[in-house]
């Protein structure tokens, strides 16, 4: 199977180790499946087996095994140094004839072998997120004017063209081709104010609502990634978080695999309200 295994640092310089064995050779890379699962039980007097307690996936550790060959391995070896910096953060980017993806986390240990031959090494790297995400985002926008322009552009006199078309449906569907993650929703007011929006998803019944008034100009932010969760409200260039406006009762909806559907309702002004998905396919393992 051919593919591509590239690390970039904080500073954007990159280190291709899968290009040419006389460059770079990889012998083997270890930590691209999903990670372990820590499972903690109790056992009980009064019953068989024993009872669960909590389980939890553990931090991805990517190790690379390499070879340096040809000539210029001394330079090479130090642009590792400079990219693959312990302690330091580092990307890294797999991407195979199906999959692109990149995964974050902090070098552990960045250790050639200067006097083998070829000379050989290893670079360990800690993935606090178990994550590989996508390198392409997925958006959807939901809003009840749709754009009537088209191009190229000509007005006949009659009958005219229209310059938006009001939506009645306000349903939504959203594919996830990862493992289920969560998402960024953005809610705007374009033309007016909404009052007390709320998003449903149409399969499990469960709803997001959050009270009070959307004014033309604000932003409501609101990130349902588990471990990132939060409200926030930008208005005149100031973000300041909201949570005090989040309704009791509502779940921060997440996008299982496949196919999900939602619908969007307000006490007023749903017209103009507009609301955009945003999600990244992650996977636990590539």
């Amino acid at each position: 199977m051919k593919y591509h295994l590239i690390l970039e640092n904080a500073a954007g310089e990159q280190a291709d180790l899968s290009t040419t064995a006389n460059r770079y050779m990889m012998s083997k890379v270890t930590g691209l499946d999903p990670p372990g699962a820590t499972i903690s039980t109790a056992t009980y007097a009064t019953m068989n087996g024993s009872k669960l307690n909590r389980a939890f996936l553990e931090k991805r550790n990517i190790v690379i095994s390499f070879e340096m060959r040809g000539t210029g391995i001394e330079k090479r070896r130090h642009k590792l140094y400079r990219v693959a910096k312990p302690s330091e953060y580092i990307k890294v980017y797999y991407r195979t004839s199906n999959i692109d993806v990149y995964a974050e986390g902090v070098v552990e240990t960045c250790e050639p072998s200067r006097f083998d031959m070829p000379v050989s090494g290893q670079i360990s790297i800690l993935c606090p997120d178990v994550y590989f995400y996508s390198t392409q985002d997925t958006i959807v926008q939901h809003s009840s004017i749709v754009s009537g322009f088209k191009f190229p552009f000509a007005i006949a006199e009659k009958p005219g063209v229209p310059l938006g078309v009001y939506q009645m449906d306000s349903s939504i569907t959203i594919q996830n081709n990862g493992d289920p993650i969560g998402m960024e929703i953005t809610m705007e007011a374009k033309g007016g104010t909404v009052s007390t929006p709320t998003i449903y998803n149409a399969d499990t019944g469960a709803y997001l609502r959050i009270t009070g008034n959307i004014l033309e100009g604000d932003k409501i932010t609101i990130t349902t990634k588990h471990g990132h969760r939060t409200v926030t409200l930008t208005r005149n260039g100031v973000s300041i978080s909201i949570m005090n406006r989040w309704v009791s009762g509502s779940e921060w909806l997440e996008l299982p695999t496949g196919e999900s559907h939602f619908y969007i309702t307000a006490l007023l002004g749903l017209k103009y309200l507009i609301v955009t998905f945003r999600h990244t396919d992650a996977y636990l393992g590539v």
